[in-house]
């Protein structure tokens, strides 16, 4: 691989990660057909998971480190090429991104490929568990449902077009690189893609909101009754003060909630999410 030290701020190899937040507020945009990854987990996801990386930027402190970590990932990458690594001393570290990197990693790669609805609901025939989400704009609980997604064995997160970017850096660092294990796609015709997850695939579609007739006791113990068909759950989940619209309810199969003590109406759509998940998932 390629270890470059570098003292100059303005080193071309430094230019993509140039006052990173400035680039980070405009989305993809900031960088066309690139995102950037952040801290030593998510780098390390990045290379697991086949993305490319085009170089590694963290202090000079950590070099080692820095290397081991691509030769480390090189039997999962299928002969790809090795990023660059980039060390630089800490206040040109400081200096390139505009902030203080307390973390110490950074890393340019190339978005993957982005993926149709179609292409990422399983076929028929097969147990599946999909977490479907509806206008989570929040870049931290973005991060969180697909942690959760990866935890509980989703094959597949399924986004409303409103939904906030999960290669974003920092949803990326709350994921701890789960966004690059659970295949994903953004829907542009949400109300014909619940449509096509529900009647053409076959999924029981369960909306979550605190006005639900039914439980998620409720709707767990069934699960767990013998069946010769597939169990193929899509959990819809929305934002936490806003919920569900309309019409995705109508869609929904069922209106699920959570029974929560007296006072408390509502939980943060990554913990609710978590809740569901778990307990869907006990068999």
């Amino acid at each position: 691989m390629a270890v470059h030290h570098i003292s100059d701020t303005n080193h071309p190899h430094l230019a993509p990660y140039q006052q990173v937040r400035d680039r980070d507020a405009l989305g993809p945009d900031g960088r066309p057909g690139l995102f950037i990854g952040e801290s030593a987990v998510v780098i390390g996801a990045m290379l697991r998971a086949g993305v490319d990386v085009l170089s590694i930027l963290t202090s000079d402190r950590h070099t080692e480190r820095a290397v081991s970590m691509v030769d480390e990932a090189r039997p999962f990458r299928n002969n790809m090429p090795d990023p660059e690594v980039l060390l630089v001393a800490d206040d040109v570290l400081d200096a390139t991104v505009g902030f203080n990197i307390h973390r110490g990693f950074l890393a340019v790669g190339r978005r993957p490929a982005q993926h149709t609805v179609r292409q990422v609901v399983p076929a028929h025939g097969q147990d599946a568990l999909l977490l479907v989400v509806e206008e989570i704009n929040n870049i931290d609980n973005i991060g969180q449902l697909f942690r959760n997604a990866a935890a509980f064995g989703c094959s597949a997160v399924i986004l409303s077009p409103g939904c906030h970017d999960p290669l974003y850096r920092k949803s990326l660092r709350v994921s701890c690189g789960c966004v690059l294990r659970v295949p994903y796609a953004r829907s542009d015709a949400w109300n014909a893609d619940l449509r096509y997850i529900r009647d053409d695939q076959g999924f029981t579609l369960l909306g979550a909101t605190g006005g639900g007739e039914h439980t998620l006791r409720e709707v767990a113990e069934e699960l767990k009754c013998p069946s010769t068909q597939p169990r193929r759950i899509a959990v819809v989940m929305g934002a936490e003060f806003t919920g569900l619209c309309d019409d995705t309810l109508a869609a929904c199969t069922a209106r699920v909630k959570i029974p929560m003590a007296i006072g408390v109406d509502s939980l943060n759509v990554g913990v609710a999410a978590g809740v569901f998940l778990s307990r869907l998932t006990e068999r």
